[in-house]
Formats: C-alpha cells, sequence, structure tokens
C-alpha cells in the first residue's frame, strides 16, 4: 500500500503522539500530592524562645557533650538567643540541622516531664 502523501501521514502520527503525550502529562499534574513530612517541623513546637534562654544554662552543657563542633566560643555567642543558635547550628552542622533540631525538641521534652513528676 503506497501512502498518498507521506508528509501528511508524518504529521497525523506527530499530532497523535503529542495528544498522548499531553493526556499523560494532565493526568500526572491532577494526581494528588501526599502531604508535606512531618520531619521538617520546627523546633518551637515544644519550647519558646523565652524557655530557650531559660534553660540555657542547663541545656549548653548537654549541647557541647553530645554535639562537640560547638565551641565555648559558639556558646559564648549565642548566650540563650536562638536566633543565634540556629545561625550557628547552619555554621557548624548544615547537613545535620534538623538532627539536631529533634535533638534540641527532645531535650526541652524531657526537662519539661522531668518537673512534673
Amino acid at each position: 500500500m503506497k501512502l498518498a502523501n507521506p508528509t501528511l501521514s508524518a504529521a497525523v502520527a506527530v499530532g497523535v503522539l503529542s495528544t498522548v503525550t499531553w493526556w499523560s502529562a494532565e493526568a500526572a499534574y491532577q494526581t494528588p500530592q501526599p502531604p508535606a513530612s512531618v520531619e521538617t517541623s520546627p523546633i518551637l513546637l515544644v519550647m519558646n524562645k523565652d524557655q530557650f534562654q531559660g534553660k540555657w544554662k542547663q541545656f549548653k552543657g548537654d549541647l557541647k557533650k553530645q554535639w562537640s563542633e560547638f565551641t565555648d566560643d559558639d556558646l559564648k555567642q549565642i548566650e540563650g538567643n536562638y536566633d543565634k543558635f540556629e545561625g550557628k547550628l547552619q555554621e557548624r552542622y548544615g547537613d545535620r540541622k534538623e538532627d539536631i533540631k529533634r535533638w534540641t525538641d527532645e531535650w526541652f521534652k524531657k526537662q519539661s516531664g522531668s518537673k512534673r513528676k
């Protein structure tokens, strides 16, 4: 069988292919996305900045034991200021920042629980 116009047949094939591709892309776009992970939640779920400052003397000893890259100079610069703490976290442990935030959150949970007993 000889096609009358091979250029037209190629154009039809390309049109069909692009229509199928468009349908696939539209279906993927309409697929519901899962909710954001809870693991990215901020540290301030358990404490606020005032509590952070109030517990600083107790906290900094345990912080340095657990996360040894914090220096005495770092701790002096932070002095209970949560914003400075976050800056030093990024500077010293950029790749493990979320681990330290989780550890900090757990530390404050334990401190809050020990008062109630």
